[in-house]
């Protein structure tokens, strides 16, 4: 029967029985297939446009859905989970009538976020494997770009902010703007990394990421064949996502979404396994501390390479620069920690953390006349270089510790935001809160506590709130 019949009769019938109709049109796939592999994979990654409906029937906006710089119909979706991403292929599996490859268990990682079960062999949307996503990158061939072994910066956006001068892109590049390989897939290698369904090797806390970002920072880490990680329920600038499906008739055309199915979207239950840490400062913290961070931000710049006078770092090495600075100034190092993830990813994305200052500093925010810290800027410069990250860490916490902070920290984290970031900024809460409690199984959120929010930034909270 041909699909514009079929289309024709299903019409018919929700139309008879009193039921809405949505005509969506179908997300291009192409032919990924070789000796060892037979699937369809989108054409692009997801972008906000593939977005918008899955948002408009009830799905969970993405981190970054109200900064106009990222929501643009035509760039790829960032600030997303992989269980929202996998969400998005269970819905879109179920508006097809297709069975939905995601199942969740009762089982929850290390960081308090469910365990998915995934049946490959179900006929429903789901995200490509890292073994498929690199045969796919590569069009089947044993090369290293999309296009071949030499890299040209043309081809590919990535580290738009330092390394790669680029005037045709900033931040993330239209999905359709870089090079189209072999198989007719644009985005496999830079822009965007992009979750995959699989673990990384035996672990069950992070799922691997391929294809490098815009904030990669040498085109060896572009690769086709490396991989990378993040655990699920992290999200940042940088990480979206396509999909793939079973190798199986796909026609680009239109499908019916029946608009009153029923369908439950995925909301995120945190349920922390881990006792409440109290202890900010000592050795099981920075611990924790440390895998918090090598689980979600491997890519950091400072993992990778030498920044001025700031050598390599392993990720406890981190833990230790970062909780020992807090310690010095009384900050608490989860605060600082979460600064960072708001403003550059933890080093990830990003100008500031070419200049060891990867919590930004809100260099020219004109909205935070008011609230600006103080930080000894250059005369003439947007930020002032810091030589290694100890010298970043201390200007920052000197920086905060400044009555308008006081003040504004007797109240909520709501409260206390509005006066250091300048305007509202829910992503900003929700990060902070994610890293509480995450890392320590604390809450700390908008209006909880509803008051005294500097019992979570402050450590000496108890004197510097009778003094104002």
């Amino acid at each position: 029967m041909k699909q514009s019949l079929l289309i024709g009769l299903l019409i018919l019938s929700q139309f008879c029985l009193g039921q809405p109709i949505t005509l969506h049109a179908l997300k291009t796939m192409k032919l990924v297939q070789g000796n060892s592999y037979s699937f369809y994979m989108d054409e692009t990654p997801v972008s906000y446009q593939d977005l918008y409906t899955y948002v408009n029937a009830g799905g969970q906006k993405n981190a970054y859905w109200s900064y106009t710089s990222y929501n643009i119909p035509v760039q790829p979706v960032t600030g997303i989970t992989w269980h929202y991403a996998v969400d998005y292929c269970n819905w879109r599996s179920h508006c097809e009538h297709l069975t939905p490859v995601y199942r969740k268990t009762d089982s929850l990682d290390n960081w308090g976020y469910p365990i998915y079960a995934t049946d490959l062999n179900a006929n429903g949307y789901r995200l490509p494997t890292a073994a498929e996503f690199e045969f796919a990158a590569t069009a089947g061939k044993p090369i290293n770009y999309p296009w071949g072994n030499e890299f040209h910066d043309s081809l590919a956006n990535y580290d738009t902010d330092r390394g790669h001068q680029s005037t045709e892109w900033w931040r993330l590049a239209p999905v359709k703007s870089q090079y189209c390989n072999a198989f007719g897939l644009y985005n496999m290698c830079g822009n965007n990394w992009h979750w995959c369904t699989d673990w990384k090797g035996d672990s069950i806390n992070v799922k691997n990421l391929k294809g490098g970002s815009w904030g990669t920072v040498n085109s060896e880490l572009l690769y086709s064949n490396y991989t990378s990680w993040s655990s699920p329920g992290n999200y940042n600038y940088d990480i979206g996502f396509r999909c793939v499906r079973r190798s199986e008739i796909v026609v680009d055309s239109m499908t019916i979404i029946d608009t009153n199915a029923s369908y439950t979207f995925y909301t995120t239950l945190y349920s922390n396994p881990i006792q409440p840490l109290t202890q900010f400062y000592d050795t099981i913290f920075k611990q924790r501390l440390a895998q918090f961070l090598g689980d979600n931000y491997p890519e950091s710049i400072y993992f990778k390479m030498k920044v001025d006078e700031q050598p390599i770092l392993t990720p406890y090495q981190l833990a230790d620069i970062l909780v020992e600075s807090c310690k010095k100034n009384n900050i608490n190092p989860l605060f600082l920690t979460a600064i960072m993830i708001s403003e550059s990813g933890f080093g990830t994305v990003s100008f500031p953390r070419w200049y060891n200052s990867p919590m930004a500093f809100h260099w020219q925010n004109k909205l935070m006349v008011n609230g600006l810290p103080v930080y000894e800027s250059m005369p003439g410069k947007r930020n002032r270089k810091y030589k290694t990250l100890n010298d970043g860490f201390n200007a920052f916490c000197k920086g905060i510790r400044r009555e308008l902070y006081y003040k504004a920290a007797k109240k909520n984290l709501d409260a206390f935001h509005l006066i250091y970031v300048g305007y509202r900024a829910d992503e900003w809460m929700n990060t902070l809160a994610r890293v509480y409690r995450d890392v320590a199984g604390v809450r700390f959120e908008a209006t909880v506590p509803a008051t005294n929010a500097g019992t979570y930034i402050y450590a000496d909270w108890s004197t510097i709130r009778t003094q104002y």
